[in-house]
């Protein structure tokens, strides 16, 4: 009989395919970036340019490490990078370390899918000293780490001397129903480390290795092996850092477990190149069997984490040391005149809050396949409680009933009958702050009487607590990880003021005061640097710990008016966490402010969002002033701030007259529905989705087999509206989807789909309206658009989503 693994996929995964297909090439890879909607083979003319493009370089002396991006990249193409003559990486931003000192130089080109650039730009870097002290790692790595599975690249395989990623790079949340995201790395500075496999309590691993031989016998439809995943206990260790000719390696000791394990040879000799470590970032690189793996950690709180229901390992979760004891009931068969029980009991495994259902055949009816937990457990009237799970299942079933109550069900606390489990996903479902009841033994009840053939269900992860145990969940749309502002906003919008700076028309001066913490005056000063919409600037040593001890300021000639309201937005990113940094918008007296207020800055990135702010003392300002104080920050730290947007505020409704939008949905503007929606392999889906629209609202069900690149899920209203090249417009819609989408596109271009007013990918979580917002923006190429079209894609989310697109609007700057 087959084990049921949690998180298992009944199909090959992508570093499977990659694994036995080594001849992939870079082009191919690449081509599933572009749109097949337009693309009808390479053009000469349409060949990248490097032509205003430039490599921005921060070169990391500490640690021998350097760290490139491309400035002013053209959309559609990507960076091919050379460092040494070798071709290395085509990823942006990307790092690369050496223990030598020496000068070095780095050499960039751009693709597209038509082609190569024929320029490049080369730059040399220079590290000036040998690394042989590596007390800086152990430092920066003595943190908590989880694979950065928001960035494109997190985990990727490539090419013997490549960084990893040129056969295979992981899209953001590409596997995450494989229990690899909630997996944890922890390192101390006296060389101990801890791996924990997460609430899922399992560990990802390649179908090539052999370990875990009851695991690893699964095949694909094909009959290769597929990967899978297996259950492990916590894990505690030991690592060291070493020098291996050009390279800082991390050492792990044989036999350790690791988020994903390529291979038996990565396990029995976990020995990783260092490619990038900041006290945020850890990039690194596992060479096996003519194989690189790439893996990109970090040390950032997981605020944006799938919701996976409430801690099964929390001590204040009463299911976490129980064994329940077990009852079945089995009657496959329309006339209920087929019980199975005993066949069904024999099928079963479970233990350690992790089950497994085996049900032989199709069943007809509610209550047939029923599994009953029978405990000691107690609960009370006086209180209430939160109760969580995680279902999966490799075939659909639909109608399928939880139940909390007591022995005789005479009472319920939950009493569930419409979840409806999807194959090959995961299903949480979870209660908060319910009323409780004085149940003496809680029973709780499965029942698959919907199940339509032979199918294996997972059960993990029970979760009941008291409500008013905290432990620490952030239920979704909730708390720092459901409100955290994101960088949402078009930077060029012609509203933005700050542009003005930056292009220096509008620029002043910098200004610095940094004191030790006896408020002596540093007599060495930061110097920062600005370029393009980037301001850098390292803090100092002897710094003082108190606020405004680490004073720096961009004075501007910008003014404001005091009678109209203002938003005002930044990224700042810092190397170190940050405690307690003042931002403040001020005019030149420093007096009368639109803000004044101290953020805590997290190693890593930070988003600073305030909308509607007045100047406080009710005055014009004639200059304006951006403040910042660092005091009691760490010395050497690193921070740049980015994408400053500041702008007169302006109110976007749906119900406004001047709504161009409002005359799709009342039809007076005819409009049109285009999808392409394809699968993993770019073969269009032989059934596509069929939108609905009724008022201000488009609804539309991704289909299955959906496809999990960008444009593999498009869908588009095409409409009959007009818009000037002269003119600036405000863009605004809300997206609500009930699963997770990461990436979504969204795409206001004219009717040749080149001449766009946005082009960006969004995050959308699940039961929680996304409003995306677009102010002064212009059609990119200057020229008028003769029909409006509303492009989305959906390539990467989950199938069988129901999203809901409403309140569009779309109007002329006065």
């Amino acid at each position: 009989m087959r084990k049921l693994l949690s998180n298992i996929e009944w199909k090959r995964s992508p570093l499977c395919i990659v694994h036995d297909a080594l001849c992939l090439s870079v082009a191919a890879l690449l081509m599933t970036a572009c749109s097949p909607e337009t693309f009808d083979g390479p053009d000469q003319n349409g060949i990248p340019s490097i032509s205003g493009v430039d490599i921005n370089m921060n070169v990391d002396q500490t640690v021998n490490q350097a760290t490139f991006n491309v400035a002013n990249m053209p959309k559609g193409t990507y960076a091919i990078w050379n460092v040494n003559g070798n071709m290395y990486s085509t990823l942006n931003p990307m790092s690369w370390a050496n223990n030598k000192a020496g000068t070095y130089d780095v050499e960039l080109r751009l693709g597209n899918r038509n082609g190569f650039s024929q320029g490049s730009i080369s730059k040399t870097f220079t590290f000036d000293n040998s690394q042989i002290d590596l007390s800086p790692y152990f430092s920066r790595i003595s943190r908590t780490w989880r694979i950065n599975y928001a960035e494109q690249g997190h985990m990727g395989c490539g090419e013997p001397g490549t960084d990893g990623s040129n056969w295979w790079s992981a899209a953001p949340n590409d596997k995450a129903d494989w229990g690899v995201y909630d997996d944890r790395l922890t390192f101390t500075e006296d060389g101990t480390m801890t791996y924990d496999p997460g609430d899922g309590g399992t560990v990802y691993v390649n179908n090539g290795a052999s370990l875990f031989p009851e695991y690893n016998n699964l095949k694909g439809d094909d009959g290769s092996p597929i990967d899978f995943t297996a259950p492990v206990d916590v894990q505690n260790s030991t690592y060291s850092f070493d020098v291996e000719g050009d390279n800082i390696v991390l050492k792990l000791a044989p036999k350790t477990l690791f988020p994903y394990l390529s291979s038996d040879d990565q396990y029995n000799n976990p020995v990783f190149t260092v490619i990038k470590l900041t006290n945020a970032e850890m990039v690194l690189l596992y060479e096996g069997n003519g194989i690189t793996w790439r893996f990109m950690l970090t040390s950032n709180e997981d605020g944006n984490a799938p919701f996976m229901g409430f801690k099964a390992k929390s001590e204040f979760n009463m299911w976490r040391d129980i064994t329940p004891e077990m009852t079945f009931y089995y009657n496959p068969d329309p006339g209920w005149g087929n019980e199975q029980t005993a066949l069904f009991a024999s099928l079963f495994e479970g233990g350690a809050n992790n089950y497994n259902v085996n049900i032989p055949q199709e069943c007809f009816a509610e209550w047939q396949a029923q599994v009953h937990f029978h405990t000691n457990l107690s609960t009370s009237a006086a209180s209430h409680y939160d109760f969580s799970t995680i279902l999966s299942t490799d075939r659909d079933i639909d109608g399928v009933v939880i139940k909390l109550t007591n022995e005789d069900d005479s009472e319920a606390i939950i009493d569930e009958h419409n979840v409806n489990l999807k194959a090959g996903e995961d299903y949480v479902y979870w209660k908060s702050d319910l009323e409780g009841k004085d149940l003496s033994q809680v029973k709780l009840v499965f029942d698959f009487g919907h199940a339509t053939g032979e199918t294996h269900v997972n059960i993990k992860n029970i979760v009941l607590k008291d409500h008013s145990n905290d432990d620490g969940t952030v239920l979704p749309g909730e708390g720092p990880g459901g409100n955290a502002p994101v960088m949402d906003w078009d930077y060029a919008a012609g509203g933005n003021l700050w542009k003005a700076v930056d292009d220096g028309s509008a620029f002043d001066a910098f200004g610095y005061w940094f004191a030790d913490n006896g408020w002596a005056e540093l007599p060495n000063q930061p110097v920062a640097s600005h370029e393009g919409d980037t301001y850098e600037i390292t803090l100092p040593d002897g710094m003082g710990g108190s606020q405004w001890q680490g004073q720096f300021h961009i004075d501007t000639k910008l003014t404001a008016s005091a009678s109209q309201t203002y938003n005002f937005f930044f990224v700042m990113e810092a190397d170190n966490d940050c405690p307690g940094v003042t931002v403040k918008l001020t005019d030149a007296g420093d007096s009368n402010f639109f803000i004044e207020e101290r953020v805590d800055v997290p190693a890593g990135g930070f988003v600073f969002k305030r909308e509607g702010v007045t100047l406080k003392e009710g005055l014009d300002a004639s200059a304006i002033r951006l403040f910042f104080d660092f005091g009691g920050s760490p010395a050497g730290t690193h921070v740049k701030i980015s994408k400053i947007y500041f702008e007169e505020a302006v109110s976007i409704n749906y119900d406004d007259a001047d709504n161009l939008w409002k005359a799709v949905d009342n039809g007076s503007v005819s409009s049109a529905f285009g999808y392409w929606f394809a699968d993993n392999g770019w073969a269009e889906l032989p059934n596509q989705p069929v939108a609905s629209h009724e008022g201000d609202a488009y609804e539309i069900t991704l289909p299955d087999g959906i496809g999990g690149s960008q444009w593999q899920g498009q869908f588009h209203i095409d409409t009959q509206l007009t818009a000037s090249a002269a003119k600036q417009y405000h863009f605004q819609l809300v997206m609500e989807a009930d699963n997770d989408c990461p990436g979504v596109t969204i795409k206001l271009t004219d009717a040749g789909d080149t001449n766009f007013f946005c082009e960006g990918r969004h995050d959308i979580q699940a039961g929680v309206p996304y409003v995306y917002t677009l102010k002064n923006a212009t059609l990119k190429e200057g020229a008028d658009a003769s029909a409006i079209r509303l492009f989305f894609d959906f390539g990467g989310s989950p199938a069988g989503t129901k999203v809901k697109i409403s309140k569009i609007v779309l109007k002329e700057v006065q």
